[in-house]
């Protein structure tokens, strides 16, 4: 009677996964999670029947114990981001010099675009295959950093079928081109038709902030976690804005989430240290940053955040280099902050008395 109950619980543990794979349209889990279902349907029929022995349960254990292994390794992995940077300029996507960043989705699976399109029962072949080519040539005109032409091709695939795919594509390159209420317009009309599209719910996000809705942009980004828990972008855009709305500490959980699904990610380590620094943790602010650094030798808005952490400490000499390192080569936009950085390290190399406010110089976030 123990081991009729025990299965029973089994296969109802392996249904429940499969179901949670059906909602995040993880396939392969769902195919996982099918087999452990079968298996153990299997096995407790044979024990009703009176069929099993101990050779079926040799062969039966072992299987079972690789599903639920397989269960694990997809659910702790990062799932691959189908994103690429872009900078702030209009029309511009490719990252320029070393501007700050700023991450936008693209949804690149055109087998996921074929799914969506076939809800369209009324669309025929031929409307199908001219949605996905403008959306593919969407894609292409995006990634080689022309976000206006890269809007337009979306746009007459959007004529042709409306799919939340290109919705979301088409609220990055508008995004781009800092058009925020357009943007969020068209992720609205992503989210009627599909409510758990998770890159809509990020350009969402992103929209919130450039409108400068910070609390709307955390709920949005709150959405984008509870539907996808292990991918790791929007645990750092979580944090970012935790950061930038004052809520320090419960920025830091979500850094440290992001760094327990990926701990090489530089941008992730150098907002933590910016966290750390607003707490006044200047010594583990620094730690921070010198991780970034590793990851990353020439990751620039961690360059200067060492420097002024050091500076922060009394470590005149390292901070002093490291704002030479920091002149050296520094990015085209720095908010207005590049004469002031260069005021302090003269101060500081002429020893001067008389400080700059370092309330003005404080660690940015690398959006």
């Amino acid at each position: 009677m123990f081991f009729k109950v025990a299965t029973s619980l089994v296969a109802t543990l392996f249904l429940g996964l499969l179901v949670v794979g059906l909602r995040q349209r993880s396939w392969l889990f769902v195919i996982m999670n099918f087999l452990g279902t079968a298996l153990n349907v299997a096995v407790l029929l044979m024990d009703v029947w009176g069929q099993l022995n101990m050779t079926i349960l040799l062969w039966a254990t072992p299987a079972l114990a690789i599903v639920l292994a397989a269960d694990i390794v997809i659910l702790f992995r990062e799932p691959a981001a189908e994103k690429k940077p872009a900078s702030a300029q209009p029309d511009q996507v490719a990252v320029a010099g070393h501007e700050t960043l700023q991450n936008f989705y693209l949804v690149t699976n055109e087998k996921r675009l074929h799914r969506e399109l076939n809800r369209c029962t009324k669309l025929s072949t031929r409307q199908r295959e001219l949605a996905l080519k403008f959306w593919r040539q969407g894609n292409e005109t995006f990634l080689q950093g022309q976000a206006r032409a890269a809007a337009d091709k979306y746009l007459k695939s959007l004529k042709v079928a409306p799919a939340p795919s290109s919705l979301s594509n088409l609220a990055a390159a508008l995004l781009v081109r800092n058009e925020p209420q357009a943007a969020l317009s068209h992720c609205a009309e992503a989210l009627a038709l599909d409510p758990e599209h998770l890159e809509t719910w990020l350009q969402r996000s992103r929209a919130l902030l450039q409108l400068e809705q910070p609390q709307e942009a955390l709920a949005a980004c709150e959405q984008a976690v509870a539907l996808q828990p292990n991918f790791i972008e929007a645990w750092i855009s979580r944090g970012n804005i935790l950061t930038q709305l004052g809520q320090i500490e419960a920025s830091l959980e979500s850094y440290d989430t992001a760094l327990r699904l990926n701990p090489n990610r530089p941008e992730c380590w150098n907002n933590r240290g910016v966290a750390l620094s607003k707490l006044g943790k200047f010594q583990e602010a620094r730690s921070s940053f010198e991780r970034t650094l590793q990851i990353q030798p020439l990751h620039f808005p961690a360059v200067l955040n060492r420097a002024l952490v050091l500076d922060r400490l009394g470590r005149v000499e390292q901070a002093k280099k490291h704002y030479r390192h920091f002149l050296q080569q520094p990015p085209a936009a720095m908010n207005g902050h590049l004469a002031l950085v260069r005021s302090r390290l003269q101060q500081l190399e002429n020893g001067s008395s008389t400080k700059i406010d370092l309330t003005q110089l404080t660690p940015e976030l690398a959006l």
